[in-house]
């Protein structure tokens, strides 16, 4: 039997992304958050819901966010869902993450524009490959 780990997600930034490099590997990562909102009707009356996620995103993915997206822009994400666990204070903290494998700039901003004419080859990333590096900061 086959498992299925895949989220797919059209929102807005929350806020700038904050692109780090792992020193070592001198690999970006990018982590930013995003808001989904879902409109809907209970007992006939319109309601209004929003969601928020947190993004990571790593190599060309994470520069290509760091450069071009901001908060508010419009982005289609595509990843898998995460469960991010570490200790604070003693306390053992834990939250779900989406690790994003495929990101798109939607129109909507002229940095869209920007990014599709710059003429840079960004080549497809596989997160897999650092996921089990304990010199990666989650």
């Amino acid at each position: 039997m086959g498992y299925i780990n895949k989220c797919i997600l059209l929102g807005n930034l929350t806020r700038d992304p904050e692109v780090q490099f792992v020193p070592d590997k001198n690999l970006p990562i990018a982590k930013f958050g995003i808001a989904i909102n879902r409109s809907y009707k209970s007992d006939n009356e319109k309601k209004e819901d929003t969601c928020f996620i947190d993004i990571v995103a790593f190599g060309k993915s994470a520069e290509i966010c760091g450069e071009f997206l901001s908060k508010g822009s419009p982005v289609l994400i595509e990843g898998r869902l995460n469960l991010s666990q570490w200790e604070q204070n003693g306390s053992k903290r834990r939250k779900h993450e989406i690790i994003a494998e495929n990101v798109q700039l939607l129109p909507g901003q002229d940095k869209v524009k920007e990014a599709n004419n710059s003429g840079k080859d960004y080549e497809s990333f596989n997160p897999e490959d650092f996921m089990n590096d304990e010199s990666i900061p989650f």
